[in-house]
């Protein structure tokens, strides 16, 4: 047991992302990519017209990223939004998340509003156990197959994700591999702000509850991607 203690935290150290991810495959730990573009591109979006959809998703709700990274993207979409809150669940770059978050907020003349946040250094899925049921909205981008320690791994995070949802809320899932089972999913393209000439994937996962609320707005989106 303290071998592998000292071994994750020797790894806690390294920036080296080839080495964490080796070491988190053995420990059935989860991953970080240490970017933000996939998160920065839906921040992006939402501060256009047709992206502003995402404040109806987000406005009053508690915003969790899984794997933040080193950007404070995810917190500036939460905050433009109108988030409640936001947590960063970064295990590997919490530090790095933390100093970037603080250099965000606290820019001269910041446009973004301020909203309570907190950066953990937790595993995905252990921070996600200690969630109760029904109460947030989930954010993951990035998260792919070949960052997570395996299938059960994967699904376990699944299971936790569709636990922890808040009942109208929806599970944004951009480039991500993540797939809760017992949920509606509908996918969305939209053009990157700052590069048109790519187009970004964002999937929604939700229950009857979500699309109910929010279905006819989804279904305009769809239909002006079209």
């Amino acid at each position: 047991m303290s071998g592998d203690s000292e071994t994750s935290e020797s790894v806690s150290l390294s920036r080296d992302w080839r080495e964490r991810l080796s070491v988190s495959r053995q420990l059935g730990t989860g991953f970080a990519a240490p970017g933000g573009e996939f998160t920065r591109a839906l921040y992006e979006w939402a501060l256009t017209d047709q992206g502003g959809f995402l404040k109806d998703l987000l406005v009053g709700r508690r915003v969790v990223e899984l794997g933040a990274g080193m950007m404070p993207y995810g917190y500036a979409l939460a905050a433009t939004c109108g988030a409640r809150n936001f947590v960063a669940v970064e295990p590997f770059y919490a530090d790095k998340q933390s100093l970037s978050l603080s250099a965000f907020t606290g820019q001269p003349g910041q446009s973004v509003p301020r909203i309570p946040y907190k950066v953990t250094d937790q595993d995905m899925l252990a921070y996600l156990r200690e969630e109760a049921d029904d109460l947030l909205c989930v954010v993951a981008c990035g998260i792919e197959d070949c960052i997570l320690p395996g299938a059960d791994y994967r699904a376990r995070v699944e299971s936790e994700i569709r636990r922890v949802l808040e009942p109208d809320a929806f599970f944004l899932s951009s480039h991500s591999d993540l797939y809760p089972k017992d949920l509606k999913a509908v996918e969305i393209t939209y053009p990157r702000p700052s590069k048109p000439k790519v187009r970004d994937r964002l999937r929604l996962h939700g229950a009857k509850d979500a699309f109910d609320r929010y279905g006819d707005r989804i279904e305009d989106l769809l239909v002006s991607n079209s």
